[in-house]
């Protein structure tokens, strides 16, 4: 294997873990750091999806509906573009790797003959 092929191959797998971080990090709910009037700790939901219904609901001087746009907000804000990156660097690299394997297989099978 070539040294082409180590670095396509390590690129590719660090891409991986940090799409499939990014990705696992949306799915963990998103807390404020306040509790609601029956001392339970107030969920905005997670990464893909809000859930403002505690918020809301609970009782206070703050507006917690605002406090979970900013807290779901700024999850999303390193999370999406993350996975993004990762994507598309993996994209790229399967690309990458199937060319080049297609290229050395035909330049292979061309000395053969």
């Amino acid at each position: 294997m070539s040294q082409r092929h180590h670095r396509l191959a390590y690129t590719g797998i660090v891409a991986a873990i940090l799409l499939g971080v990014a990705l696992f990090a949306m799915n963990f709910p998103v807390f404020l750091d306040a509790y609601d009037q029956w001392g339970f700790q107030i969920k905005c939901g997670t990464g893909y999806l809000s859930d403002l219904s505690q918020a809301a609901e609970a009782v206070g001087d703050a507006n917690y509906v605002e406090q979970c746009h900013s807290a779901l907000l700024a999850r999303r804000l390193w999370t999406i573009p993350l996975a993004a990156l990762s994507g598309i660097v993996l994209l790229i690299v399967v690309v990458a790797s199937a060319t080049t394997s297609v290229r050395e297989s035909l330049v292979g099978h061309g000395d053969a003959s």
